[in-house]
């Protein structure tokens, strides 16, 4: 129930449109949270923190991200959440919704619900789902993944 192999694509500016392919920092990021597993086959890191300065390609790498742990990863019901300073701020759900569009294989999987601001993959009925601010307010999430925006002006 895999998408089939096929490659994601910038959405803004002058790279829109053209192939999404890691650059060595942004490559060796992945290989180092995803790539290393433990002897049991579970990841070994859970948490990482990256930096990223502005027009860095930020946006397109934390959608991709988000998309991997949304489809990439196999698991039934998985549950990936966006989060940021504000709900209006929460341009990541935009970037990886515009990567799908641009995907004809994924498109085909996935259903954007740009009113809640929700990805839902198909196959394995996973979601990427933004939360409000007031998220700490809810209970029951069982996340798979979190990406979590702007986190240095988070006010608590």
């Amino acid at each position: 129930s895999r998408p089939a192999k096929e490659t994601a694509s910038y959405t803004k500016g002058g790279w829109s449109g053209k192939k999404f392919d890691l650059i060595d920092w942004q490559e060796q990021i992945i290989r180092d949270v995803f790539g290393i597993l433990k002897s049991d086959g579970y990841r070994q890191f859970n948490t990482a923190y990256i930096e990223i300065p502005k027009k860095m390609g930020k946006s397109e790498l934390a959608a991709a991200i988000a998309l991997l742990l949304t489809c990439g990863d196999g698991e039934e019901r998985a549950e990936a959440y966006g989060c940021a300073a504000d709900r209006q701020q929460a341009s990541i759900f935009y970037v990886a919704a515009a990567m799908v569009s641009l995907c004809p294989s994924l498109l085909k999987r996935i259903q954007i619900q740009k009113s809640i601001k929700r990805i839902v993959y198909k196959p394995t009925g996973s979601f990427y789902q933004v939360l409000s601010t007031e998220a700490y307010s809810k209970h029951c999430f069982n996340i798979h993944g979190v990406v979590f925006d702007e986190l240095h002006i988070q006010p608590k």
